[in-house]
């Protein structure tokens, strides 16, 4: 989760409200919720993220018992994240803010054999410990839009997660495979997040 053309610090915040509103689909409703609360790792598409076409946005929730600093520190670091993302092959950060408000991140992941390698370079705007934004920069992602938000649960000691993206690769494939490798590969990418947020308390 990452200067020169990478990015513009004068960018202006439009571009970055307006990729944003493709992330405001609905929160998870009373029944997802309970699933989730109950164990279950929610991963599911969201039709109604898509107003300007392409793929839809693909949602994910999991319950982890720790407290949102503790799962904040873990799921924004690289070397954490080279534990815990499925796939992905390397991670570092080009340039950090002086207040810790953002980092530009570049990552390498290797999806699948039927789908090439892709290197991209992206913004992390950091809330902590509730939320981190995640813009497209740079690289081999034509869109790439996310967001984590982290919300406490019993008097502060878990953490409900939610994780909302869409992803559209500059070169040619099928909506359909990507949303499948994601809607794959999250889960497991979650239980080892919470795995690791559980032992490196």
């Amino acid at each position: 989760m990452t200067g020169q053309a990478y990015w513009s610090h004068a960018m202006p915040q439009l571009p970055l409200l307006l990729a944003f509103a493709v992330l405001s689909v609905a929160p998870l409703s009373d029944a997802e919720r309970t699933r989730v609360l109950a164990g279950e790792v929610l991963v599911a598409t969201a039709a109604e993220g898509t107003q300007g076409g392409g793929p839809p946005v693909v949602r994910a929730a999991i319950r982890i018992d720790a407290a949102p600093a503790r799962v904040f520190a873990v799921m924004t670091s690289c070397a954490e994240a080279l534990q815990f993302v499925r796939r992905l092959e390397s991670c570092r950060v080009i340039e950090a803010a002086p207040d810790g408000s953002h980092e530009l991140i570049e990552q390498v992941v290797n999806l699948r054999w039927y789908l090439p390698r892709i290197r991209f370079v992206f913004r992390a705007d950091y809330r902590p410990p509730h939320e981190v934004r995640i813009s497209n920069v740079s690289g081999g992602l034509r869109e790439h839009t996310a967001r984590w938000t982290l919300e406490p649960l019993d008097g502060g000691t878990a953490t409900l997660v939610e994780y909302r993206v869409r992803v559209v690769p500059r070169y040619p494939v099928p909506e359909w495979l990507i949303v499948a490798a994601l809607k794959r590969d999250l889960p497991d990418t979650l239980r080892e997040l919470a795995s690791r947020c559980r032992t490196q308390r």
